[in-house]
């Protein structure tokens, strides 16, 4: 019994400094995760609306003919958007592959010159005074696109600011739209979110088989600890207890 007593305890103390790396990661993420609120660390509070509110709503009348025109087209919304210098009114129009700009008058289709997205950029920061910007790039292929942002959104124009917070926005290239905002908040929190799930890669799996392994592994550690701390304690006083 003793014997068997000391190699439960070996195999609970290897284990433990094994396996306890990740029991002090699990600790330490979980509880930058709690501390950092999820609506801060989403950031919708960096971004605000850049389009300017409609004032021609007569131009909705061109929708029969947009239909026309594109019969490809699921979604159409009118916008004010920012486009070679000024709000002009267009179309943002999807269809089941692609999404594009359409001049609201001709309904001919707009294209987003570096300078629009810079514009479009500036409008969206929502603090004041707004930064310079830092880095600015057009990003056509899904497997260049940044870890930080869905490589189903390509092709996308990332902007970054130099602010503190290194605010990065990231637009569709054919109509502007702002897709999504990170900063570094944010990058800490995913870093936190992928040591806590172990998944390296992607970063969304939460059934991983290396979470499946270690919570095992750390199940049987608990099952050992618990072993020793009965047979130290509890039965070693029921020996007592009966041979007296």
């Amino acid at each position: 019994m003793q014997f068997k007593t000391l190699k439960i305890r070996k195999v609970h103390r290897w284990m433990t400094l094994l396996f306890g790396a990740q029991l002090i990661i699990w600790s330490i993420t979980g509880a930058v995760m709690v501390i950092l609120q999820l609506p801060y660390i989403h950031g919708h509070h960096l971004s605000q609306q850049a389009d300017q509110p409609l004032s021609q709503m007569e131009l909705l009348e061109q929708v029969p003919k947009l239909q026309t025109r594109y019969p490809e087209a699921t979604q159409a919304a009118l916008v004010r958007r920012f486009i070679d210098g000024d709000f002009r009114y267009v179309f943002r129009v999807r269809t089941q592959d692609t999404r594009f700009l359409v001049n609201a008058f001709d309904l001919e289709i707009v294209s987003l010159s570096a300078d629009d997205v810079r514009h479009i950029a500036d409008l969206t920061y929502a603090d004041s005074p707004v930064p310079k910007i830092h880095a600015k790039e057009l990003i056509l292929d899904a497997a260049e696109m940044p870890q930080e942002v869905n490589p189903a959104h390509a092709p996308v124009w990332r902007v970054e600011f130099a602010d503190a917070r290194k605010t990065t926005f990231y637009f569709a290239a054919e109509t502007g739209d702002l897709l999504t905002q990170r900063h570094q908040a944010w990058r800490v929190f995913d870093v936190m979110w992928m040591l806590h799930i172990m998944d390296y890669t992607d970063r969304h799996r939460i059934s991983t088989p290396w979470l499946y392994a270690f919570t095992v592994l750390t199940f049987f550690i608990a099952i050992t600890g618990l072993w020793l701390l009965l047979q130290r304690h509890v039965l070693k006083l029921w020996r007592r207890s009966w041979r007296a």
